[in-house]
């Protein structure tokens, strides 16, 4: 049996937490996932998770960490991960700046569940 991708997204927007919620709950047979509002619960965890895909809102706004940040944070802390870089409105500065802070690429959001396993795809192969 195949594992399935361990993702972990960080999205500070309750209603779009929401969605993914929903929207990953309807494919738990494809992957297994974490939603955090809070990135600090998200470091913690990734400490002892293996993510393979962390999917953070560019322009997170956290009390202690922004998106670029936790990026970084997050990378210290799981290597190995691929962190996806999210956004409301994707324009060029903020798909090179995601690129330029280690990023896979940028995707606009909300994310449908299309995009992500796409791009699972995409990065597997």
């Amino acid at each position: 049996m195949k594992k399935k991708p361990l993702i972990a997204v960080f999205e500070n927007d309750p209603l779009n937490r929401f969605i993914y919620q929903r929207m990953l709950d309807l494919q738990s047979e494809k992957v297994s996932f974490h939603i955090f509002g809070n990135p600090e619960e998200g470091l913690e965890l990734a400490k002892t998770a293996k993510f393979d895909f962390a999917f953070i809102d560019l322009h997170f706004k956290g009390e202690i960490y922004g998106g670029v940040e936790l990026a970084k944070k997050f990378k210290s802390i799981s290597k190995n991960t691929v962190l996806v870089a999210m956004t409301t409105l994707i324009q060029q500065r903020d798909s090179e700046r995601a690129k330029s802070e280690g990023f896979v690429t940028c995707l606009e959001k909300p994310l449908s569940f299309f995009d992500i396993e796409r791009l699972l795809s995409e990065i597997k192969s």
